[in-house]
């Protein structure tokens, strides 16, 4: 299994307790679904607590309520094959189980690692308990030899660590996916929930898959979470390497799409035949399984693209459907979050992050995009906390710039340029020109005007069309601001803002902008974006 840093546990423990305000006189950024509100002093604290069956039930151990939703603990199956080249097949069995079990309406399930914390085992799983208000957990181990697959399964009554079931399955590896929905149904009985019909097809249908196609299929999810060019050209050649030998594997397909995508976005934005591959690969994933909630989030990053312009309400529509088959789809959420927060509703981006990193702490890029909210609220000490506990070789290119950005606004320039040139020198390519555009900014407000404008230049030249130029764009239009040109800067803005970034409330408050305040352009600019900010809610 990926271990996680002590930073990580830190944020995922620390996630029901980050600071969701709004900006003082800044507009209200919700789509008004809220996270209930606990005082906590002088701040509001977003609050995930529900009341616990078990506490209702103590004097029954063993035995939980029907009719109420109950939270469980999925902790990472162990490898027990003694080859640790098979770690990666128990970490995507975790996953595939606690998909499974989220299925399930009347569960809200979590990954487990956060009760192994260090201290006595039994303090760990009572503190954690506690915190999140589990009432189960589930442990296990997996053993794969050749094509054959014995999977063991545990379920424990929280806190007091009671064992209600134990169970072995020995399958081939070809039955790998069905194996899947019956350890989840049979939690599900075990534990007295109660599955409505579509549940109960859904974990009745038995799937079957090529062994030889599912290993190259584990061999793409592994290559596809490292987010580099090098390891998508890996990935996408497992993925289609799986469907090649097994035309009918729905999930190979939709992540075959996700990899398609990414080439799209982040790699290759002018090769237009990827959108097309992408497009094919998400429909035939869910021709063979309309049910398929990775197919619909892949359905949705395609969409939300500049090759496809950026359509924000379709894209959330299909991240919601997403969600609606698979709760605990830790990317859905996270994607979420990142429309959400490009187009200025930070208190609903806050609360998809949060739920993302909590399904998932080693979801890197959920905790980024808490960070990055924080940032475009103007909390840049606050997302820089939050920046420096993800590890360092996760998507520099975001990370990077994010951290010269805060470092740039808590007037921290030498060390936001030291950081720049650093990261030019790591990874000269630059693509998205993220990189130089903040140079652009650096330049402009130490008042090096015409290196400014060298910047903006190679920025344009190289970063158009990539899926991150929004954000450059809005550094050009910062950089121009400074240099009290609105004329060009309201154009970069207004780039951004049709380019993936309408984001009002950042604009509206931004003090890098405030040389822009009176300018008839701008405000006409602004009455505009306002307009369109406010109506978001009825197109999603």
């Amino acid at each position: 299994m990926r271990s996680r840093s002590v930073a990580q546990v830190n944020f995922a423990h620390a996630a029901n307790q980050l600071v969701v305000e709004a900006g003082a006189g800044a507009p209200s950024s919700s789509l008004g679904s809220h996270m209930t509100i606990e005082a906590a002093g002088d701040r509001q604290v977003p609050s995930i607590r529900q009341q616990r069956p078990a506490d209702i039930c103590q004097e029954h151990p063993g035995i939980l309520p029907l009719f109420q939703t109950r939270s469980i603990a999925v902790s990472p199956l162990q490898n027990t094959s003694g080859d640790d080249s098979q770690d990666y097949f128990a970490e995507i069995l975790t996953e595939a189980l606690i998909s499974e079990l989220a299925r399930i309406h009347q569960l809200k399930v979590f990954l487990g690692s956060v009760i192994s914390q260090p201290g006595s085992a039994g303090e760990a799983v009572s503190n954690s308990a506690g915190e999140l208000h589990l009432d189960m957990l589930v442990e296990g181990s997996v053993i794969r030899l050749a094509d054959q697959v014995r999977i063991a399964v545990k379920v424990f009554q929280l806190p007091d660590r009671a064992q209600i079931w134990s169970h072995n399955y020995d399958r081939d590896l070809g039955e790998i996916l069905a194996v899947q929905k019956e350890v989840a149904s049979t939690i599900a009985a075990e534990i007295r929930a109660d599955l409505t019909p579509h549940e109960q097809m859904q974990f009745s249908s038995a799937l079957t898959v090529n062994p030889e196609a599912y290993d190259c299929y584990l061999r793409g999810r592994f290559y596809a979470q490292h987010q580099n060019k090098a390891d998508n050209e890996t990935a996408m050649l497992a993925f289609e390497h799986a469907i090649a030998i097994d035309p009918t594997f729905a999930l190979a397909y939709a992540e075959l799409a996700q990899t398609y995508v990414w080439k799209l976005f982040l790699f290759a934005p002018h090769e237009r035949q990827w959108q097309e591959k992408a497009f094919i690969s998400v429909e035939k994933a869910l021709s063979i399984d309309p049910h398929l909630a990775v197919a619909y989030l892949a359905r949705g990053r395609l969409l939300w693209t500049p090759a496809n312009h950026f359509p924000h309400g379709k894209a959330i529509r299909e991240y919601r459907r997403a969600v609606a088959l698979n709760p605990n789809l830790d990317e859905a959420r996270n994607q979420l979050a990142l429309i959400y927060c490009h187009i200025g509703y930070f208190e609903d981006a806050l609360r998809e992050s949060q739920e993302a990193a909590l399904t998932n702490p080693n979801n890197n890029l959920a905790i980024y995009r808490t960070a990055q909210t924080f940032a475009f609220q103007g909390k840049h000490e606050q997302a820089l906390a939050v920046l420096r506990t993800i590890p360092q070789d996760v998507n520099p290119s975001l990370i990077g710039y994010q951290t010269a950005w805060v470092l740039f606004n808590l007037g921290k320039s030498e060390e936001a340029s030291a950081l720049i040139n650093q990261l030019l020198t790591d990874y000269p390519e630059d693509d998205g020109a993220l990189f130089i555009s903040m140079q652009a900014v650096l330049a402009a407000s130490a008042g090096e005007e015409s290196v400014a404008e060298t910047k903006i230049e190679v920025a344009i030249r190289t970063g158009k069309g990539f899926g991150h130029f929004h954000h450059s764009a809005y550094h050009i239009a910062i950089a121009f601001a400074i240099m009290d040109k609105p004329e060009q800067a309201v154009k970069w803005l207004d780039f951004a803002s049709m380019d993936g970034f309408p984001c009002y409330p950042l604009f509206e408050t931004d003090p890098n902008l405030s040389k822009l305040r009176q300018d008839p352009r701008f405000v006409e600019f602004m009455t505009k974006l306002r307009h369109q900010w406010v109506g978001y809610p009825a197109m999603f």
